[in-house]
């Protein structure tokens, strides 16, 4: 398994930059990825994604 090479951040966080294309290639690589070091941070991205959307919700909720 090879690593994750420079070029390929640069055009990964290109890619990530764009809004709702982001999302989409985001679980894709999460869950299709062959490269592990991609995938963990993928998934790592999908928890932060989370953890926003839960505390979105409970500013809404509490009103803040």
């Amino acid at each position: 398994m090879e690593p994750v090479g420079t070029w390929e951040w640069f055009w990964l966080f290109l890619l990530f930059s764009i809004p709702v294309v982001n999302v989409i290639a985001i679980i894709w690589m999460a869950v299709g990825s062959e490269k592990s070091s991609l995938a963990n941070f993928c998934r790592a991205i999908l928890l932060w994604f989370v953890v926003g959307l839960v505390l979105a919700i409970l500013a809404g909720v509490l009103g803040l």
